[in-house]
């Protein structure tokens, strides 16, 4: 903190700067009422022009007109007070003007006046966003004061009790996120901002809003990256899982409908109006994990058309197998229609061509071997049948010729013995007639 024993007045001028430029709502407090003194222990802020600048890559001395866009809302909280809120006149005033009427500058143009009106015109100037709390004594009992750590809170005096709760819900209701150039800052934005200025102090540079927004805004805008890529990484996933594969233009379609997303959140999560370099950063991841996805969606369109081309071929596969074809014709007709349902069925994915081509070349040369040779095996057995049937024809006649041979041999012997008989018939009847 400030005001340490073994720091300087510039030390401590750097712990306030890094509070202010850190901080969304500037709480000070000081106890009994704002005077001189009270005035005087806020001298700090006429340091704040040595060890604050607004612009990156600008010599030119710090003037602090813009500090009042950077710095946060103001809060005088005064412990203890004992005066009454009333103005010159007896008039009732709130705490608020009472801190206008004491920031307002002293007459006179003493060396002394003109510090002290310096001052004042810098916490004017700076904390356009002002305002003031005053608290009485929590107690009236002076010997309780040293040990309010341990007296019930319903011991404390009403109007203080009263004043701290309207406190509490001033700082809670009143407390904006932190923001810088527009931008409501996360806890990593806040956090980046801190090493970037701690890293100035150690350094003993001065703080330079301008240098810590470029470093703020280059950490958010590349965390904003990381993000938007892992969107579309996370939205590719879901699709792999529940929809691939899919068609080449259907997968187009989830492409840039993911890719617009992502670089939705790219914009929401920036900060800056210069986004050119990591929106190219982003394009080029995308590119990258939109072809790893291209790819498995062709390894699952391959698996997938592989497996309804089977599907699909098995009935014909099985009628080969059985001989339900008896000609290559008649085949083709029936592969010629198969083919017409897996191209249905498949899809259209740029290997939707050449896996069917592929497994129908192998099955139409496989089906045609099988009905060439189922052919060849019924031409042999029609012709084994054929020689049979001749070889029996041959046999059969063969047989009928040794019969007629037999049965002519026995006519002609038959005719033989009637002609011998004729001849002894006629013999006997000329002896006969000779007698």
């Amino acid at each position: 903190g400030i005001g340490s024993l073994d720091a300087d007045a510039d030390h401590d001028a750097k712990i306030f700067a890094l509070a202010l430029l850190l901080s969304s709502y500037f709480i000070y407090n000081s106890v009994g009422s704002i005077d001189e003194s009270a005035l005087n222990s806020l001298s700090l802020v006429v340091e704040l022009t040595k060890h604050i600048r607004t612009q990156s890559g600008n010599d030119a001395p710090e003037t602090g007109e813009t500090f009042s866009q950077f710095f946060p809302a103001f809060l005088w909280v005064v412990r203890d007070f004992a005066l009454r809120l009333e103005d010159g006149n007896g008039d009732p005033i709130s705490s608020k003007q009472y801190l206008e009427a004491a920031l307002t500058p002293t007459q006179g143009f003493s060396e002394g006046a003109e510090v002290k009106n310096r001052i004042r015109r810098m916490l004017l100037a700076f904390f356009p966003d002002r305002d003031c709390v005053t608290l009485k004594r929590p107690i009236e009992d002076e010997s309780q004061l040293q040990k309010l750590d341990t007296i019930d809170w319903g011991d404390l005096r009403p109007e203080f009790v009263e004043q701290v709760t309207g406190l509490r819900k001033k700082i809670y209701g009143s407390s904006p996120p932190k923001s810088l150039n527009g931008k409501n800052l996360d806890g990593h934005m806040i956090g980046w901002l801190a090493e970037a200025y701690s890293k100035s102090i150690n350094e003993g540079a001065s703080l330079n809003i301008g240098d810590a927004w470029a470093q703020v805004a280059n950490s958010r805008n590349t965390k904003a990256v990381e993000e938007a890529v892992s969107l579309y990484s996370k939205l590719a996933a879901e699709c792999k899982h529940s929809e691939m594969p899919l068609a080449s233009k259907d997968l187009d379609d989830r492409h840039n409908d993911y890719t617009n997303r992502a670089r939705k959140l790219l914009r929401q999560n920036s900060v800056g109006d210069d986004l050119d370099e990591f929106t190219t950063e982003l394009n080029t991841k995308i590119l990258g994990e939109y072809a790893l996805l291209k790819d498995e969606n062709e390894k699952l369109a391959r698996e997938s058309a592989l497996e309804i081309a089977k599907a699909t071929y098995a009935p014909i596969a099985a009628g080969v197998d059985s001989h339900a074809y008896e000609t290559f014709k008649v085949f083709e007709s029936a592969r010629l229609k198969a083919k017409q349902e897996m191209l249905a069925s498949v899809p259209d994915t740029p290997v939707k061509t050449e896996v069917l081509a592929c497994f129908m070349e192998s099955s139409v040369s496989e089906a045609a071997g099988k009905i060439e040779s189922k052919r060849t095996l019924d031409s042999e057995a029609e012709m084994t049948s054929l020689k049979e049937q001749v070889s029996a024809a041959q046999h059969e006649a063969s047989q009928t010729k040794i019969q007629l041979e037999k049965e002519t041999g026995e006519l002609k012997l038959r005719e033989e013995h009637v002609r011998q008989d004729l001849e002894k018939t006629k013999e006997s009847e000329q002896e006969a007639r000779e007698e």
